[in-house]
């Protein structure tokens, strides 16, 4: 029931905090087959949130153990499917819990439902996939020698963030075609050690299919940049949020593969070319995110004069619960993997409480309630002004015009540099 309610209210947050969500690959899931979910793990914990969010059944969680030392978020944290995992930092004392836990997501599998496993082992926001560790393979296995007849899967799952740290971006998610766990189990029982390395030799390449993969981080920064230009090629419309669209991510992955396979003389070539043309732009006082931007038409210049009172009046009585959020998550949350998701959590938790507040004040005051209604619907209005807003660039169209036709060309030439 906690974990219904908790998906409506956390999808709705989720669809006002990223921009876009891209989400492809969900027929992959099952509801009368057990599922093991190997994710990549970028983002602190809105992966979880995401997945646990839009898909269609019910997850069960593995997530670090020391959480759960918190005696007021332990109950919630078991009331929505998550299962501790401790690690030698942890203690001795709690790494002789992870024997009971290990049997308990087992259990799961058993009884035909879906276990998630961020495969890497950890969270690091890069965009690359790291080693796969042992712990899902050896899941599996002992899941299937529990019920040799069990019809287990793995599902390759890919989740990608244009900005991972930064509000109002995009997510973008894919699941894979499932391995049939069984497939596996003949060479393992031959051989143990080989069974685990083919098992996650194969997901490996599958959930590496799913993610922007860029084997040579000390081209990120390039990347970014081209990433930005890419997605300049087609703008979406700011609704809906949700899209079942594999293009966006399918583009920027075969951007960092084809950046990857560029020598270095090539790739110097292109960072010269940016560097150029980025500071013809700058004398213009533009950038390359204002090729994200679309000039203003009439309908939009009408809407912005006519909502801009509700607009302010939403930034007015939000600015508070906003405010402190995002100071809490400057001020307080030192691991980048964390900042998204502390930032979006702690929005909504104060929020909530200060939606209570408002409430207890309307009442005390006798003040018709219809009054609460108009402050959410403003903040829901300044939300959408302020993105229109930001995605509308108001000068001259013939400039960005001519900047995207010149980054562009760098997109179309990289592929003659292979």
């Amino acid at each position: 029931m906690f974990y219904s309610f908790l998906k409506v209210l956390v999808r709705f947050t989720l669809k006002i905090f990223y921009r876009k969500i891209f989400i492809t690959g969900l027929e992959h899931i099952k509801t009368d087959t057990p599922q093991l979910i190997a994710s990549n793990h970028p983002n602190g914990f809105l992966e979880p949130l995401i997945m646990a969010c839009f898909f269609p059944k019910p997850l069960h969680f593995l997530v670090r153990g020391d959480v759960f030392d918190n005696p007021v978020l332990k109950p919630m944290l078991r009331s929505t499917n998550q299962i501790p995992i401790f690690r030698f930092r942890d203690g001795f004392s709690k790494l002789r819990e992870n024997s009971q836990n290990m049997d308990e997501s087992i259990q799961v599998l058993l009884d035909k439902k879906n276990l998630l496993i961020f495969a890497e082992g950890g969270t690091e926001s890069i965009k690359k996939l790291r080693p796969l560790q042992k712990g899902i393979s050896r899941i599996a296995f002992q899941a299937m020698e529990k019920n040799p007849a069990l019809d287990l899967e793995i599902l390759p799952v890919g989740i990608n963030f244009t900005y991972p740290t930064k509000f109002n971006t995009e997510v973008m998610l894919k699941i894979g075609k499932p391995l049939k766990a069984h497939d596996y189990l003949d060479v393992y029982h031959e051989d143990n050690k080989l069974g685990h390395e083919n098992l996650l030799s194969d997901l490996y390449d599958e959930m590496k299919k799913n993610i922007i993969h860029l084997n040579n981080q000390q081209r990120i920064k390039t990347f970014e940049k081209l990433a930005i230009i890419l997605r300049s090629i087609k703008l979406y419309p700011h609704l809906p949020i949700y899209r079942n669209d594999e293009e966006p991510l399918m583009s920027e992955k075969n951007l960092a593969e084809t950046l990857d396979k560029i020598s270095e003389n090539n790739y110097d070539e292109i960072k010269d070319q940016l560097k150029k043309i980025e500071s013809e732009m700058e004398k213009e006082n533009i950038s390359l995110a204002d090729l994200l931007k679309t000039p203003p038409g009439f309908g939009r210049i009408i809407f912005f004069v006519a909502g801009f009172i509700p607009f302010l009046f939403g930034i007015i009585l939000h600015a508070l619960p906003i405010g402190l959020a995002y100071y809490f998550t400057k001020n307080k949350i030192k691991q980048k993997e964390f900042k998204a998701s502390i930032l979006m959590v702690s929005s909504l938790i104060l929020c909530l409480i200060y939606y209570i507040i408002l409430i207890i004040i309307i009442l005390a005051m006798e003040i018709p309630l219809y009054w609460f209604v108009i402050c959410i619907l403003c903040g829901w209005w300044s939300l959408i002004y302020w993105q229109l807003y930001s995605s509308t660039y108001f000068r001259s169209s013939d400039q960005i015009n001519y900047f995207k036709e010149q980054t562009h060309l760098i997109l179309f030439n990289m592929k003659n540099l292979i």
